[in-house]
């Protein structure tokens, strides 16, 4: 009995361990392409964000400023999935972040560039 007794403490708290470090994991945002010929779209995908729960996206331009903030809705996994267009952007690195209020977490920040020169896909 004492074995048991042992043995259902030892899974709790490993139960538990994993749940806490699952929740304070940090969301990982990619963008694809990361260097894109003008006004083609880049792809965002973001995974370990709260699930179903609204998410922030910042996007700052070559220059330094930052487009509005956009809000996102993630799935029942925490991920989200966007697309960029590019058409009103000018040449240069772009950085791209999300927020998850929920959490308190904010993701990597994932840097992707627009050209005007098909040489530079090359």
């Amino acid at each position: 009995m004492k074995h048991l007794k042992a043995l259902a403490v030892l899974v709790s708290f490993v139960l538990l361990t994993t749940a806490i470090s699952a929740q304070t994991k940090a969301p990982k945002i990619t963008v694809s392409p990361e260097k894109v010929l003008h006004p083609y779209p880049v792809q965002m995908k973001g995974t370990g964000f709260s699930p179903k729960s609204d998410v922030l996206s910042h996007l700052r331009r070559p220059d330094g400023t930052e487009f509005r903030i956009l809000q996102m809705y993630t799935n029942n996994k925490g991920e989200i999935d966007h697309e960029i267009d590019t058409i009103v952007m000018v040449p240069g690195v772009y950085d791209l972040w999300v927020e998850d209020p929920k959490a308190k977490t904010t993701s990597n920040v994932a840097h992707f560039e627009v050209t005007h020169d098909p040489k530079d896909l090359e």
